[in-house]
């Protein structure tokens, strides 16, 4: 391969790596869960109301300043803002850490009043540290919501600061006008920046480092956006693992066991039904989540249980599968963990069956009883 095309093959995964980044979803209870067991949620909360403090101080000052707004509305509007913005500290500090709804509301609702405060504050040192904390806003947007919402973020922060430059144009002052504008583009790189790095290390941080797959701690964090999605179509468990591999390793040492993890890993991800999420739980045990109806279900089962009891050079193995399957449209965070768990625990269960009748078999537990849904009809 010549440096050009080593140019182009680095440009395509450099591109696809932005579009993975893009596209893939943030579980926000699962981030918010991760804090609070380490007990850092309650530092956290501290310090975004700290941060919030800044707006109820700024809008004082400038009402309270020579050069503050002169009508009663302007003076008003202020006033409603630091009272508000106070609300904000108070929600922060002494009350549960917010759902997602709640979160995307108190983001909306710290831009709309920086924003403003910032549009009504004379001089271009206070608007300028106004704008600061929109930035702040979106370092918080980085770490819980998606790239989507912060792209929402930064366009409302850039379109924030040219209209607070604009005035300067007309006042004769285009260097303070463009030193504004230029500082805020500047300032909305970090957050995705920031966001982008979180992305991968995290990414790293879900994966199994020997077959790529998704780890353990990555099938519990991608499973719940699969079951968050909504839709009638049941969620499904498949658990496989591979029979009698501890005899492929010490016959053909671990090397070879090895090499036979990873083509397992690359025989689950073609043979997976679409838009499915598969990890490798540990050892020579592997996961599968998708949405399918349970005839789906088992067609998908036995097409996995061909395709890894197919031949591997001079080795041969087979897997035991299990298949559980439950309820869809689950509604709270709560609820979704609970049907992961169980799905896990049914497929566990039916895997150590399929082991019991001799291992190469699929065996089927579904536990849609528990939760009062009929799978059978599932389109």
């Amino acid at each position: 391969m010549n440096e050009r095309s080593k140019r182009g093959a680095a440009m395509t995964d450099h591109l696809q790596l932005l579009r993975d980044w893009w596209r893939d979803g943030v579980d926000y209870r699962w981030v918010v869960n991760a804090l609070e067991s380490r007990s850092a949620l309650g530092v956290v909360k501290i310090a975004i109301g700290l941060c919030g403090l800044a707006t109820p101080f700024i809008s004082v000052l400038t009402v309270t300043s020579p050069a503050g707004p002169d009508t009663l509305l302007g003076r008003t509007v202020l006033w409603c803002i630091a009272a508000l913005s106070v609300v904000w500290v108070a929600r922060w500090w002494f009350l549960p850490w917010p759902n997602v709804l709640e979160s995307l509301v108190l983001i909306a609702a710290g831009d709309v009043c920086v924003t403003v405060v910032c549009l009504l504050s004379p001089g271009y040192v206070v608007r300028s540290v106004g704008m600061l904390l929109l930035l702040i806003v979106g370092i918080y947007v980085s770490a819980f919501h998606s790239p989507r919402l912060l792209a929402v973020h930064t366009a409302w922060s850039l379109a924030s600061a040219v209209v607070l430059a604009v005035p300067l144009f007309g006042e004769g002052d285009p260097a303070s006008a463009a030193i504004m504008i230029l500082g805020m583009v500047a300032a909305t790189v970090v957050a995705p920046g920031l966001q982008f790095c979180y992305w991968v290390l995290r990414t790293d941080m879900l994966s199994d480092p020997l077959t790529t797959l998704l780890s353990r701690r990555g099938f519990e964090y991608h499973s719940s956006l699969v079951v968050a999605r909504p839709g009638p179509v049941p969620v499904c468990v498949l658990m496989a693992d591979l029979d009698r591999f501890k005899v492929v390793n010490d016959t053909f040492g671990h090397h070879a066991g090895d090499k036979v993890l990873v083509t397992t890993a690359e025989r689950l991800l073609y043979n997976a039904p679409a838009d499915s999420i598969v990890s490798r739980l540990g050892g020579e045990e592997f996961a599968i989540v998708a949405r399918l109806s349970l005839p789906d279900a088992m067609d998908a089962a036995e097409r996995l249980r061909a395709a890894l009891a197919a031949p591997m050079g001079s080795i041969s193995v087979t897997a035991s599968i299990g298949l559980s399957i439950g309820e869809a449209d689950v509604v709270g965070f709560h609820r979704t963990r609970r049907l992961v768990q169980d799905l896990i625990r049914c497929a566990d269960s039916a895997m150590y069956q399929a082991k019991q009748r001799g291992g190469n078999t699929v065996v089927v537990e579904n536990i849609a009883a528990l939760y009062g849904v009929d799978t059978r009809d599932s389109a």
